[in-house]
């Protein structure tokens, strides 16, 4: 009888299984870190989400508080002008004696005894004059625009205020924040220019002091530290009580 076959398993080539071995390796390493790298990318997508909207709340809260300096810095001007106007309502008009003023409305006053004579007046049509009303309203409505942050509509309406009313009861103030309106929108040439154009026209104006000081920060900001330094040591010694002084004193130290 013939010897049966035994039957046998095929034998795989080691040097193939070896390799379809690696190559699972492979691909179970290539998978996890390709999922690494996707859970590393969803992190930072997360993170740069809400980093970006803390810095969108920080914008948001710097631009109230902002808003919130400018306004009450700004209300102080108006404060002041109605201050300045009930002043000068309460006060005789000049050269009128008191008695005069408070005569009754429509009777003439009596001249004084040994009064001078007056000079002969031009006619009256020659004479400039300026109409108050019509000056504080274009005052007003300039110093309203800077009020609610249309710096470029304010600085075109202060020069043309300066331009109609350059020795009018607001010309200092206007010149002022003329200055102001190119300072917060950080044109730092012609704020500059506004400023020392106020010292040089309105040498009595109370605005001289932090006319002084912008000027002094405006040095120091485009990095002339020692014409800042002189501006604001100069400021300190010519209004020492001011409250642009201690201001003053506070970025001379820094300047240290």
């Amino acid at each position: 009888m013939a010897p049966t076959a035994q039957a046998q398993a095929p034998v795989s080539d080691p040097t193939r299984l070896e390799a379809r071995v690696t190559q699972l390796e492979r691909s179970v390493s290539g998978g996890s870190s390709l999922l690494q790298m996707h859970q590393t990318l969803q992190r930072l997508e997360r993170e740069v989400r809400e980093l970006r909207g803390e810095i969108e709340l920080q914008a948001h809260e710097s631009q109230q508080l902002q808003q919130r300096q400018r306004d009450l810095y700004l209300d102080v001007d108006q404060r002041l002008q109605s201050l300045e106007s009930n002043s000068a309502a309460a006060q005789p008009a000049p050269g009128v004696p008191a008695a005069a003023n408070a005569a009754t409305p429509g009777a003439p006053a009596p001249p004084p005894a040994n009064a001078p004579v007056p000079p002969p007046q031009p006619p009256p049509s020659t004479v400039a004059t300026a109409d108050p009303a019509a000056e504080q309203q274009a005052y007003r409505k300039a110093f309203d625009l800077l009020k609610s942050g249309k710096f470029s509509d304010a600085s075109a309406a202060l020069t043309q205020f300066l331009k109609e009313y350059p020795n009018g009861r607001f010309a200092d103030n206007a010149q002022y924040w003329l200055g102001e309106a190119h300072y917060v929108s950080r044109e730092f040439g012609p704020a500059l220019a506004a400023f020392e154009q106020l010292l040089v026209d309105y040498p009595d104006s109370p605005k001289r002091s932090h006319a002084m000081l912008k000027i002094g920060f405006i040095h120091d900001e485009q990095g002339r530290k020692d014409q800042a330094r002189a501006v604001l040591t100069e400021l300190v010694k010519t209004y020492p009580q001011s409250t642009a002084a201690g201001l003053a004193e506070k970025r001379l130290k820094r300047l240290q």
